[in-house]
């Protein structure tokens, strides 16, 4: 069942940016920068702004919402390392802004909008299901958001949104979470982001209540009517109107899930909710209407994990999927348990071979855990001592060669005859040093040892003789397990000394290799090392445990904290995970659940045809001298640099509100007669040496850790000096100093300002030395990829569903004859014969994703053109060899510029008798760029011809952006005085594509 086309009040918010379904505003939105334009405007506002032709909402309206998004991250970001919002992120807390704005100054218009567009709507079994909307159905808006999507953050953002808009002054906020270990980490977060919190310990007398204070507080807390003592509320307690935020509200189990929807309702009735989770895609089914008609009203934003995982976030995944076998139980399962401790041997094996790399991805030490969905119980408890059994069995070193070899031979198949690890285990099938691997996994060789942890509540340590423990064991139930382990015949040893294994996983030099149980893993623990799972008891009926398990086990850091997948395929194993369980039923249950997500994908290779190596292997090609590392060889001393100009706008968008001090609203033509804005350096706000220069400084010595930059020096005095070229932009009224309160905003104004010119200074430095330390090497040697005639280089992934897409496009990449072919039904793709390799694919709105990407409607546009160019004119070009290369965006070629990578989309070579050309040529639109001075624009020219001077003489380097974006577009509301006129953009390298001779322009500014 689709859920998709159910979700009636989101299809009205895409419908009001001009879009039918959230891909189109993901394809737009994606590869935009996060962070402000030099108008203090958010990319992602410009690009909707100039990339949405349909959008119903007025241009002054969306730069107002800007305007409040912006002050709202503000707030979040007063007291915590900043955080900038990911486009998803930004769009979940802009239709927030929507709806709020529309229910609070518009909402019978807003209501009959809605019932409007309900009646329009093409899908009548929608429509018969939803009936209308109501004035009680506008109190609950919903979040659908991935594990790790930042569900935390955008509550957060909601929390100043609800107060910005004032919609009532609630009697009570509650934060309701499903436990006290996700109770503990809000509460946390909540004080990170400013907003006043504090955490239920079973009594509600603690002091004065601060003002529009939080309560947290678990769903388990509350009752229709106390009977007895105990530390539980009867939901009469909190009275009148409440404002409530809902997380992961939905356990799965129905007859709970009835009680607390029905207390919830209680807690809400005159109030407001804002309700997240990862996992309506479990609860929202036809055969409950009931659910699935309050949340189809009431979801606003999904960002279910298909988005997540298509955008490139978290891990990939590999689940065991064996239908029919006819291995027998006990076979199976130790089968099971064998396979993925040679899946998580491998994983180990790497990242020892890589570990420097792996640094640099952020990707942590493999750590392989065993989950269930429940932590008490007989068969919970019982599957964990099956786990210890296999670890004491696995020690066994002539039994565990058996079963590794019985692996590795291919014994075990499916009821088709093929083998069940066919495509698993390449590395180990060479030869397996059992020394090694016993020191790997379990710290060395010798009998299992379990020790109770004294120290941890609730723990078991795992250790083989003197070694250092390997494992702990954290279940619900510690007695009864103690007394299973011990009619097992296993002695539990006691631990007075030892701290908690639990807490040392998430140390550096950790021993822990394995963690066997599920309480700490449901209850939201925070950890980037889970690489391999096991699956314990998975009930019935518990898809949203399966998810949540799922999607914190899929966790990644990524490069530059990106929290995204590499397509660096020496490190891809450390980046999936496999997950297996030791009885099929639990396999099917998850497989199950992970349908519901829509993330089942087939995933197809299409190979390419390398062309002519001999043509281009001797190419120049840029390469950075890997051996010289900025961090290692350079010290930088922070200094007044008169280029860097660091300004922090603060300042009102149009057409906004004034902030909540203001009793009546005022429209913004009001606010301009009565405010001014003014640019001022701190020196001229206050007296410096009033700041607090100590908790400056140690708020400088964090920023630089935080940020890696470990060659970074400075003092108080620099600093000080650093901060006479940082300027602030805001209303004059915002910066007079006439309190301590006062002070301390511009103490934290000045630590921004400082963070801004401290992060810009130290990217031109290591910008500077990455382009003087490039040099050529033979493309052949870079470009090794390429070394075959034919290479498997695209995957392409479809949704399973789409059986009849699936084959045809598998049999097409069985024929390269066909595949290098143009063609646009099946598998869109331009051939043009200078590439080094095709075909090259295009984007497919009927394929879900394809790897590397396919190209963009501009990417194709310059090659469509380049190649109808050549065709057209061959004497121009008479004696000149064209190769192109679609660079790779994160594994290609780039330069680090001042603020940002430079990745152009093509390098093409042209090569003469005396003389090769090197271009890089970037098509794009330029709703980004910041005019002539922007830092890209520079860079392919001063840029480039400064690197180009210090190398090879006889290689002319150049760069190029061929604009996607009309010049009328471009200039659109300039004044007269400050439009930039067409040719002088071609004057700096930038032609426009609407210019039906921009590739003979391109040539001839080459000089060919």
């Amino acid at each position: 069942m689709s859920i998709e086309k159910y979700l009636i009040l989101n299809k009205y918010l895409l419908a009001l940016f001009g879009v039918n379904d959230f891909k189109d505003l993901q394809e737009k939105l994606k590869d935009a920068p996060s962070g402000t334009d030099s108008d203090g405007i958010t990319h992602f506002v410009n690009v909707l702004r100039s990339s949405l032709k349909n959008i119903q909402i007025s241009k002054d309206t969306l730069l107002n919402y800007d305007s409040n998004i912006q002050s709202y991250l503000r707030k979040i970001n007063y007291k915590r390392e900043p955080v900038s919002l990911k486009y998803f992120q930004y769009l979940a807390v802009l239709f927030a802004e929507v709806f709020l704005d529309n229910l609070k100054n518009r909402k019978l218009e807003f209501l009959y909008e809605l019932n409007e567009f309900l009646k329009s709507y093409e899908d009548e079994e929608v429509k018969e299901l939803i009936g209308g909307f109501t004035e009680d159905d506008l109190k609950k808006i919903a979040f659908w958001m991935a594990t790790g999507s930042g569900k935390t953050l955008i509550a957060h953002i909601n929390y100043y949104q609800f107060f910005k808009y004032k919609l009532f002054e609630p009697d009570n906020i509650l934060f309701i979470t499903p436990n006290e270990g996700l109770s503990k980490q809000h509460f946390e977060e909540l004080q990170k982001s400013g907003i006043p919190a504090r955490i239920y310990s079973g009594s509600l007398n603690g002091g004065l209540k601060n003002e529009r204070e939080v309560l947290v507080i678990e769903m388990t807390k509350f009752v229709e009517e106390k009977k007895g003592g105990g530390v539980t509320l009867p939901v009469d307690t909190f009275e009148g109107k409440n404002l409530v935020f809902v997380d992961e509200g939905h356990k799965g189990k129905k007859s709970e899930e009835q009680k607390w929807a029905k207390l919830r309702d209680k807690l809400a009735e005159k109030g407001f909710v804002f309700e997240y989770s990862a996992t309506f895609g479990q609860i929202l089914s036809k055969q409950n209407e009931d659910i699935l008609k309050e949340y189809s009203k009431a979801i606003l934003f999904d960002y279910s994990y298909k988005y997540f995982y298509l955008d490139g976030y978290g891990k990939d995944f590999w689940v065991l999927n064996v239908k029919e076998s006819n291995i027998s139980d006990g076979v199976f399962q130790e089968t099971m348990f064998i396979a993925n401790l040679l899946d998580f041997y491998q994983q180990m094996l790497l990242y020892k071979e890589k570990a420097s790399l792996a640094k640099q991805y952020n990707i942590e030490k493999p750590l392989w855990i065993f989950v269930g969905t429940t932590v008490t119980g007989k068969q919970e408890e019982s599957d964990v001592l099956q786990i210890v059994d296999f670890v004491n069995r696995a020690l066994n070193a002539n039994w565990l060669n058996e079963k590794i070899n019985g692996i590795l031979a291919g014994n075990f198949k499916d009821s088709k005859g093929n083998d069940l690890f066919s495509n698993k285990f390449n590395t180990l099938r060479q030869g397996i040093d059992l020394d090694a691997f016993y020191k790997d996994i379990f710290n060395g060789r010798g009998s299992l040892e379990v020790y109770e942890i004294k120290n941890a509540e609730g723990e078991f340590g795992l250790k083989v003789g003197e070694n250092p423990y390997f494992g702990v064991i954290n279940i619900g139930n510690f007695s009864e397990f103690k007394k299973l382990l011990t009619q097992k015949g296993i002695e539990v040893k006691q631990d007075v000394i030892s701290s908690s294994l639990f807490e040392d996983i998430k140390k550096e030099n950790s021993n822990i290799n394995i963690l066997i149980g599920s309480k700490k893993f449901i209850e939201g623990w925070d950890t980037w090392r889970v690489s391999s799972m096991g699956l314990l008891n998975i009930g019935t009926g518990q898809g949203p445990q399966i998810i949540q398990l799922f999607g914190r086990g899929v966790r990644l850091k990524g490069k530059d904290m990106s929290l995204k997948r590499s397509d660096n395929k020496e490190i891809k194993p450390l980046e999936i995970l496999n997950i297996y369980g030791i009885k099929a039923d639990y396999l099917n249950k998850f497989l199950s659940a992970i349908a519901k997500e829509e993330v089942e994908f087939e995933e197809i290779k299409i190979p390419v045809k390398v062309m002519q190596k001999e043509r281009w292997q001797s190419l120049p090609y840029l390469k950075k001298d890997e051996s010289k590392k900025f961090e290692e060889t350079e010290i930088v001393m922070l200094r007044l640099d008169n280029t860097i100009n660091f300004i922090l706008d603060l300042t009102p968008r149009i057409s906004g509100y004034l902030g909540e001090s203001e009793k009546e609203e005022r429209k913004i033509e009001e606010i301009q007669g009565i405010t001014e804005i003014e640019e001022k350096t701190i020196y001229e706000i206050v007296d410096i040496e009033l700041l607090n220069w100590q908790r400056i400084l140690n708020e400088m010595l964090e920023f630089k850790l935080l940020r890696g930059y470990w060659n970074l020096f400075f003092n108080v005095e620099i600093l000080k000096e650093v901060l006479a070229q940082c300027k602030v932009k805001a209303l004059v009224e915002s910066l007079r100093v006439k309190s301590n309160m006062d002070l301390e905003k511009i103490e934290e104004i000045t630590i921004l300002l400082l963070k801004g010119y401290i992060d810009k200074f130290y990217k031109k430095h290591k910008g500077k030395f990455e382009t003087d330390n490039i040099k050529y090497v033979e493309a052949g040697k870079q470009l090794s990829l390429f070394v075959s005639d034919k290479i498997e280089y695209y995957t392409v992934y479809i949704d399973k569903n789409k059986r009849n897409l699936i084959d045809k496009i598998r049999e097409l990449s069985k024929k390269l004859d066909e595949l290098i072919k143009e063609e646009e039904k099946i598998l869109r793709r331009v051939i043009i014969d200078n590439s080094i390799y095709i075909p090259i694919l295009l984007k497919n709105e009927k394929i879900d994703k394809i790897s590397p990407p396919g190209l963009v409607e501009s990417e194709e546009k310059f090659v469509k053109g380049l190649k109808e160019y050549l065709k057209n004119n061959p004497q121009i070009l008479k004696g000149y060899d064209i190769v192109l290369l679609r660079n790779e965006a994160r594994s290609g070629f780039g330069f680090q510029l001042d603020w940002a990578g430079f990745y152009p989309d093509f390098i093409m070579w042209i090569k003469g008798d005396n003389k090769t050309w090197m271009v890089f040529i970037d098509p794009k639109g330029l709703h980004h760029t910041k005019g002539l001075e922007d830092e890209k624009v520079k860079f392919i020219n001063e840029g480039i011809e400064e690197i180009g001077r210090k190398l090879d003489q006889d290689i002319s380097l150049n760069a190029l952006i061929i604009s996607q974006t009309k010049y009328e577009d471009l200039v659109k509301g300039t004044s007269r005085d400050k439009i930039i006129y067409q040719e002088e953009y071609a004057n700096r390298n930038i032609l426009f594509f609407e210019d039906r001779e921009w590739c003979k322009k391109l040539f001839k500014k080459l000089a060919l």
